[in-house]
């Protein structure tokens, strides 16, 4: 226990010194001069990085997000109309337009 207590009190007095350090920082116009300006750096290198994948026809983060939402919605949609085909089936109503194939049919399909 006691190494809990040291470790908590070690714990408690580095999150007062970083809540001190970063306000004297914040208060200083230099800092947060420099931190804007850091800000703004890395705005502009994020799309200077996000045209050149785009040159090179590589998606970019928020492009490839996007892709992998809608297949995993697609996925979701064809899951449900397979369910929906195998509960018509089992009640014996026919699958739709494309149901059910003749003997022919299903003979060239096989080829």
């Amino acid at each position: 226990m006691a190494d809990e207590s040291l470790i908590d009190r070690l714990k408690a007095r580095g999150e007062e010194m970083f809540t001190q350090v970063s306000g004297q920082l914040m208060q200083n116009p230099q800092f947060v001069k420099a931190m804007q300006g850091a800000r703004k750096g890395k705005q502009a290198l994020d799309e200077a990085a996000s045209r050149a994948l785009k040159q090179m026809n590589i998606p970019t983060r928020s492009e490839f997000k996007k892709a992998v939402t809608r297949i995993e919605s697609l996925e979701r949609e064809l899951t449900e109309l397979w369910a929906a085909k195998a509960a018509r089936r089992k009640a014996g109503k026919p699958a739709g337009k494309r149901g059910k194939r003749s003997a022919k049919g299903a003979q060239t399909a096989g080829k």
